[in-house]
């Protein structure tokens, strides 16, 4: 199978993920599935928040790695990633619930878990080029929303909250909504010498669940708008990552043209 036409077969595979309705060792009717759903984050955001901070001072030293020594770390990189995602695909998905007992979130964990395998295949077999060359103004626009996502202001009650310890002990790191933005605008600012298919899929898998969680504020009791607000990093910045290449294509054509214009 093509390059082109598998990315496509993968795509179909991400999106049919949503149709996979949650699973648990207690029946439940399915108007219940966003309480399934919520008592599933709920355990997993509470098991795994000691690992924040450690998350937190690992990722940033990646990004100035990256930064600094380019291309020698981006097998870390891509690797560290992937670990991620396929953490977030169990560790998030998967919890003993007081209402459902055993659950999982089968749809979400298939998704996630299909990008972290892609991932670590990047890993394997490289093309991401992290050289961060200068870049038209306009294409970094996703960096206050990335450290937006970093920081995730908000309360266990899911109000908001800008201590800036929470640049330390949010959710970004144990939880894929915060995560995957950041993972994403980095592609971004080195596209277009990325692994393309990796940046679709990504992207794709992040806006699916984007719309999903932005749905839960009309159906999840106790989501608040804040809560959807700052779900609004995964949804632009993983549209933005399938658009991207439309963009920075007739970006690039204005340029020429205006360039010509001027000769």
């Amino acid at each position: 199978m093509e390059g082109g036409r598998r990315t496509q077969v993968i795509l179909i595979v991400l999106f049919l993920c949503t149709f996979l309705p949650p699973i648990a060792s207690k029946p439940f009717a399915s108007q219940e599935t966003p309480l399934v759903i919520k008592e599933v984050v709920v355990q997993t955001s509470a098991a795994y928040s000691w690992l924040s901070p450690i998350i937190h001072v690992v990722t940033i030293a990646i990004l100035l790695a990256l930064y600094r020594y380019g291309q020698r770390m981006g097998r870390l990189a891509d690797a560290y990633f992937g670990v991620l995602f396929l953490f977030f695909a169990f560790g998030q998905h998967i919890a003993v619930t007081p209402s459902y007992g055993l659950t999982m979130i089968a749809g979400n964990l298939v998704m996630i878990l299909i990008v972290g395998l892609f991932w670590l295949w990047e890993a394997l077999k490289p093309q991401n080029e992290y050289v961060f060359p200068r870049l038209p103004a306009w294409r970094y626009w996703v960096i206050p929303f990335s450290v937006l996502a970093f920081w995730f202001p908000i309360n266990a009650d899911l109000t908001p909250n800008f201590s800036p310890l929470l640049l330390l002990t949010s959710p970004f790191g144990v939880t894929f909504c915060p995560t995957t933005p950041v993972i994403i605008a980095l592609l971004t600012l080195i596209y277009p010498r990325v692994n393309k298919p990796l940046v679709r899929i990504t992207s794709l898998a992040g806006l699916l669940i984007g719309l999903f969680n932005a749905l839960s504020f009309f159906v999840m009791p106790g989501y608040t708008a804040w809560m959807l607000t700052l779900h609004t990093p995964l949804i632009l910045v993983s549209a933005y990552g399938l658009l991207i290449p439309r963009l920075a294509k007739k970006s690039h054509s204005s340029h020429r043209t205006a360039t010509q214009s001027h000769e």
